[in-house]
């Protein structure tokens, strides 16, 4: 099976032996799958078969989750026998191999994100780790850690008919702080048990090295997902969470959106998802990391200037919070 993914005219092909494999990332990237295309960025290939022999030569880096070998242009991405991935710099190309479909699978995920995201970057679209809603003229942008509950805040703001999906945690952001749609995959530690998303088909996502989730295509909310984001206005959210108490959403001035931003967009968020793909630990790397930090700051800076900026401070009124938002939306429209 094979599939062209189009994400802002980075076209990468992704083909796989086991059709299983390809349905799911065909699933998953739904909204960025064409037909054919006249040009290829990326090539990925996934082969669910037995690993081939690295040929012989010292490690590069040893990490706990794989041990690394450089030989000309290719980099051996050895995951303790498990797997293999074979990423060419030369070509642009990744081959990778197991006889487990779920690391097959996951792997494949991760390495379209890693080359996806630096990509971008060079694009002037930079990701920002958040979850994103739009309702009229207004998005609301909501930044919380991994865990921080963002997407059992969709699942709240997705009760009101009128909210669309943005992104539920990866929003991009332009060189001129405007928002763009990424729809993906929602994905929580466990189904949903009432709501919108509870009527939704969900899938196990088992990972090697973290907790299984489950994840539900958005292929299944075409009517809910927001194509027109940029251009609105935007409502820029930090979240934090709060222990006990009524939940609180307070306008604040612009400079204290610094350590969000750093935190969820500038520096702790948009690296490779598989660092040892891309990295080789020398100077040129740093540089390279360092200019991609210039971008993501530059339109992190631009989406802080377009936006009205606010706390979010998230009790356990889990509806209340998402009508918190709500409230705001409504207020800011045209």
């Amino acid at each position: 099976m094979q599939l062209y993914l189009n994400f802002h005219d980075h076209i990468i092909f992704v083909s796989c032996n086991e059709d299983a494999v390809c349905k799911k990332l065909e699933e998953e990237f739904h909204f960025f799958v064409v037909q054919e295309a006249s040009h290829v960025e990326t090539t990925i290939d996934l082969n669910l078969a037995p690993l081939p022999e690295i040929p012989p030569t010292k490690a590069h880096k040893i990490h706990e989750t794989c041990i690394v070998y450089e030989i000309g242009s290719r980099r051996y991405l050895d995951y303790q026998g498990e797997a293999l991935t074979i990423w060419d710099k030369m070509e642009d190309s990744v081959r990778i191999f197991s006889l487990n479909t779920d690391r097959l699978y996951e792997l494949g995920f991760l390495s379209i994100h890693s080359i996806l995201g630096q990509n971008l970057d060079k694009k002037g679209l930079c990701r920002i780790h958040a979850m994103a809603v739009s309702l009229g003229s207004a998005n609301a942008v909501v930044m919380l850690p991994s865990k921080g509950g963002k997407s059992t805040l969709l699942t709240h703001l997705l009760e009101n008919p009128e909210v669309k999906i943005v992104s539920d945690d990866m929003p991009l952001i332009d060189t001129s702080g405007f928002v763009h749609a990424f729809p993906s995959k929602i994905s929580m530690t466990s189904v949903p048990l009432d709501g919108p998303l509870s009527q939704l088909k969900w899938t196990e996502f088992k990972r090697a090295f973290y907790p299984v989730k489950w994840t539900a295509g958005l292929s299944q909310l075409e009517n809910r997902i927001e194509r027109q984001s940029f251009h609105k206005k935007t409502l820029l959210m930090a979240g934090f969470r709060l222990s006990q108490g009524q939940s609180i959403l307070t306008p604040v001035p612009k400079w204290k959106m610094i350590t969000p931003m750093l935190e969820h967009m500038i520096m702790g968020f948009g690296l490779p998802q598989i660092l040892e793909m891309f990295l080789h630990f020398n100077f040129l790397d740093v540089f390279k990391l360092g200019l991609h930090a210039c971008v993501r700051a530059f339109c992190a800076i631009q989406l802080v200037r377009k936006s009205q900026c606010y706390y979010l401070y998230l009790g356990p009124d889990k509806a209340y919070n998402a009508q918190l938002i709500l409230d705001q939306l409504y207020e800011h429209q045209s």
